[in-house]
């Protein structure tokens, strides 16, 4: 993939390097409105098939959909499934949305499943969610967002665990000023399937799931639908590209940090 890459003057040695590192994604944009079944979605309720089990918590307390991606609405991306419907559940009674911060990919309390076929007959999906909803726990998600959809390319992040090895560094921060030049001209502070992600604190992955590459979902805080992780975080899901090749959703790391 040919891009002229613009680069703060200190990086202009490492071009050849962060060039092979470009890589295609889809920057996901949110509009505060209602949702059909079979919509793109930050919360609402989910396209879910009567036959199908709805995910519990490890406490047996019903989920709730995050976020529901149709890919037959999204640009297609190398790797990523060209149809059917990927979902993210979080639990509402776990006081970390169910994030474990990188030390598990069991999805106790957190789920994502994937619909490789779509049922359009929807007298056999679940139309009442209402167990679903209560005044108790916590969430992130306060509002119901409709997704759209652009496709992008980026460079590899600057809080990537990857990047310093990468550029043959011991500790990016020896680049002080252009740094943050850096951080300004690729952070990927946004919603973002693909490409690479960023971080409030450190990358989980380095030292525990460092065969997690691949990103299949980036949230960032967004006032546009009341999406809120803890003080002004995001949250990241990873998963290998050898799972994502074959739509095995079943150990996808999750994480999200704040300041």
């Amino acid at each position: 993939m040919k891009q002229n890459l613009e680069l703060p003057e200190s990086f202009e040695k490492y071009r050849a390097v962060l060039q092979e590192t470009l890589k295609e994604c889809v920057h996901i944009h949110t509009e505060k409105a209602s949702t059909g079944t079979f919509d793109s979605k930050f919360g609402g309720s989910p396209y879910f098939p009567k036959e199908e089990t709805y995910p519990v918590d490890e406490k047996d307390k019903p989920m709730r959909l995050l976020a529901q991606i149709n890919f037959e609405q999204v640009p297609q991306l190398k790797n990523y499934p060209e149809t059917g419907i990927l979902q993210f559940y979080l639990s509402p009674f776990d006081g970390y949305f169910g994030c474990s911060f990188g030390r598990s990919i069991e999805q106790k309390n957190y789920r994502v499943i994937f619909f490789d076929k779509i049922e359009r007959d929807e007298a056999k999906l679940l139309s009442d969610f209402s167990f679903t909803r209560t005044e108790e726990g916590l969430f992130p998600l306060k509002g119901e967002g409709k997704l759209t959809f652009t496709k992008g390319t980026q460079i590899i992040t600057a809080n990537d665990f990857r990047f310093e090895p990468l550029l043959g560094l011991e500790d990016k921060y020896e680049l002080e000023e252009d740094l943050e030049e850096y951080f300004e001209m690729f952070d990927s502070f946004s919603h973002v399937i693909g490409g690479y992600p960023d971080f409030v604190q450190d990358d989980p992955r380095e030292n525990r799931h460092p065969e997690h590459t691949e990103l299949l979902l980036q949230i960032d805080s967004d006032n546009t639908v009341d999406i809120m992780w803890g003080d002004c975080g995001m949250a990241n899901f990873f998963i290998s590209l050898e799972d994502l090749k074959k739509k095995d959703f079943s150990k996808v790391l999750y994480n999200w940090d704040c300041s």
